[in-house]
C-alpha cells in the first residue's frame, strides 16, 4: 500500500509543478524521493509542500487532513519547511486545489475540528480543518 501511496503522491507532486505560473517562478529542485520531510519541490521564490487527499471526496470536500504526527514521530504540517501547502482534493471527474500558506495553514491548524488518526495503517496523526476558510487560496 506504502509504494501505491508514494506512486499516487508523486504524480500529484508533478501536477502541482505544472500549475506554478512559469513567468514568476521556475523549478529549481524537487525533493529527493522518499522520507524527506522539509518540502516537496522548490521554485526559485518559494518551496511547495503538496498533499493529495483522494478520500476528501468522500466528506463533501468540506474539511482537509493536516497530518502533523506518523509513526509517532513529528511530520507533516510539524516538519515541512514549505512556504506554501498544495492539497489537492482528488475527484473522480478531476480536482479542487488550495494553495495555502503554510504559517496560515499552521494558523488554522490551532482551532482545527479534531484530531484523528489515519494513513496506512493507522499510523498517522491529523488536524481536519474546515476548507472554507481558504477560499480565497483555491487554485
Amino acid at each position: 500500500m506504502f509504494v501505491k501511496d508514494l506512486d499516487f503522491g508523486e504524480k500529484w507532486q508533478e501536477v502541482g509543478q505544472r500549475l506554478i505560473p512559469i513567468e514568476e517562478e521556475h523549478i529549481v529542485e524537487v525533493a529527493p524521493k522518499r522520507r524527506f520531510k522539509d518540502w516537496d519541490f522548490k521554485t526559485n521564490l518559494f518551496a511547495y509542500e503538496v498533499k493529495a487527499d483522494r478520500l476528501a471526496v468522500n466528506y463533501g470536500c468540506r474539511t482537509m487532513f493536516i497530518e502533523y504526527e506518523c509513526n509517532n514521530e513529528p511530520s507533516g504540517i510539524s516538519t515541512t519547511k514549505a512556504d506554501y501547502w498544495m492539497y489537492f482534493m482528488v475527484k473522480p471527474n478531476g480536482y479542487i486545489c488550495y494553495e495555502v500558506p503554510v504559517s496560515i495553514l499552521k494558523e488554522a491548524c490551532k482551532s482545527a475540528i479534531r484530531k484523528v488518526s489515519g494513513g496506512d495503517g493507522m499510523r498517522s496523526r491529523g488536524y481536519i480543518i474546515d476548507v472554507g476558510q481558504f477560499e480565497e487560496f483555491k487554485i
